[in-house]
């Protein structure tokens, strides 16, 4: 190996280190960690429309949607909303206990947005499925990827790869700018 090869070999894996090092910040800086909430909040909901179903107990959004819950913010073309029957839980019955968005699905919170085809929120279990096309944008980090898991009490996401770029996830990672 020449002298120049090896030091530029040299560069690349000192760079590749460096990456290295600090990708897992970066990663966990860029993948939602703090979409953390408070899921039992009261959710305000607006929309152009409202077409409410007794007897399935379902009511059905329409048009500009937009869903609020504490600092957490869902909008969507489309949002049909599951309310609790029954008494499962003491004081639960009308209440939410599911919302499915379709269609240009936005979710945001103070320091991330996710945007996505189609969304479920399970309120009961504090989670929101993200599907369809999903980006992932805190600051200039963005990650791309085919459906997205987000467990609101923990703040901890998983994103699954797009099937038509061979099932991967992608990222960009940009790092803090230097004052």
């Amino acid at each position: 190996m020449t002298r120049a090869r090896s030091i530029k070999f040299r560069y690349a894996a000192l760079g590749m280190m460096l990456f290295a090092a600090h990708a897992p910040a970066y990663a966990q800086q860029a993948a939602g960690m703090n979409f953390k909430h408070d899921s039992s909040q009261p959710i305000e909901i607006t929309a152009d429309a409202l077409d409410v179903a007794q007897s399935d107990q379902t009511a059905i959004f329409s048009g500009n949607v937009i869903a609020i819950q504490g600092e957490l913010r869902l909008g969507s073309d489309n949002l049909r909303v599951y309310y609790r029957g029954g008494a499962e839980r003491a004081g639960s019955q009308g209440a939410i206990s599911k919302l499915d968005a379709i269609g240009a699905v936005a979710i945001s919170s103070p320091s991330e947005t996710a945007t996505s085809e189609w969304a479920v929120y399970d309120v009961d279990t504090a989670q929101i499925t993200l599907g369809g096309k999903v980006v992932l944008t805190r600051g200039e980090n963005v990650l791309r990827g085919e459906q997205l898991v987000m467990d609101l009490e923990t703040g901890k996401s998983r994103i699954v790869g797009e099937k038509g770029s061979g099932g991967r996830v992608k990222g960009l990672f940009v790092p803090a700018k230097k004052p």
